[in-house]
């Protein structure tokens, strides 16, 4: 990452965390509410049950807790998040995914010393979790911690069932990049295109790499992989931009910038491409 703004951006897209089917209902505006909304309002107002433990509680309120408090916080709400997270964790039972969970929202929230708690107690649960060590690496990353994010991003990479490899070695190549390492970022963001060709993330970590090498058509062609898939990533429309420029293409740069701002005016790439664009007006001729 060539920026502390561009590595926040970036490691949120990396992370992952327990999927609610409600995550898109909950803020959909209809007054009905959702099925997670309605199984944690059972929860709270359910009676005691004689019949169980003094010691735990029924087993699917901590899991509905926490869908409830994934829900919010991929709807966009973290505080809310945290006031179901944190319902979860008083409950007895394994709380694991609930401090994941927990440990994003306050990374959203922009609380690093209790985002680095939650991800913590989270390990602390389940040490070999390599969803939790990449989120937890993730997180290290963006606080540009390098050496200790490459400690917990490579034990996420050796656990052979872990669903989306991916992440952790797209993450695992930006901290080595942070390092100046570039010869193990390559090699890593090899292994996040081996497990799943044509990721996006890992084709524009590599395209800045390049970018920042002069190296401009081949980080151009690593480009072309993004936006075949994805033609509105505003990071991938502004570096475009930028190539085009440095190759006597004012036209087409303007395109593209005015592309990215279109696709995302108010994220830090947009305003960039704005400035740009304000730099690099109609009238200039490069």
């Amino acid at each position: 990452m060539q920026r502390r703004d561009s590595i926040r951006i970036r490691t949120l897209l990396f992370v992952g965390m327990v999927l609610s089917s409600s995550a898109c209902a909950l803020f959909s505006g209809h007054e009905k509410p959702t099925p997670a909304e309605e199984a944690a309002a059972a929860a709270r107002n359910a009676p005691p049950n004689p019949a169980a433990s003094l010691h735990s509680a029924p087993p699917d309120q901590v899991a509905i807790y926490t869908s409830l408090g994934t829900a919010y916080l991929q709807g966009g709400h973290p505080r809310a998040a945290v006031r179901e997270l944190k319902q979860a964790i008083s409950l007895p039972g394994k709380h694991g995914d609930a401090y994941n969970v927990l440990g994003l929202a306050y990374q959203a929230l922009g609380e690093a010393a209790l985002a680095e708690s939650a991800f913590q107690s989270a390990l602390s649960d389940e040490p070999g979790n390599p969803e939790f060590l990449n989120n937890y690496g993730a997180f290290l990353l963006e606080q540009g911690k390098f050496s200790a994010a490459i400690q917990q991003l490579s034990k996420a990479t050796k656990d052979p069932l872990y669903n989306t490899p991916e992440y952790a070695w797209t993450n695992l190549a930006a901290a080595y990049r942070g390092l100046k390492q570039n010869n193990l970022a390559i090699v890593a963001l090899q292994k996040a295109l081996y497990f799943k060709p044509g990721y996006p993330p890992a084709l524009l970590l590599w395209a800045e790499m390049e970018y920042q090498d002069k190296n401009f058509p081949a980080a151009y062609g690593h480009l072309q992989g993004v936006l075949a898939q994805e033609p509105n990533n505003a990071q991938a429309l502004l570096l475009a931009g930028r190539i085009a420029w440095q190759q006597g293409q004012p036209v087409q740069a303007r395109s593209l910038w005015e592309r990215c701002v279109n696709a995302d005016p108010y994220s830090a790439a947009g305003k960039e491409a704005q400035s740009l664009l304000l730099e690099h007006g109609a009238d200039s001729n490069g």
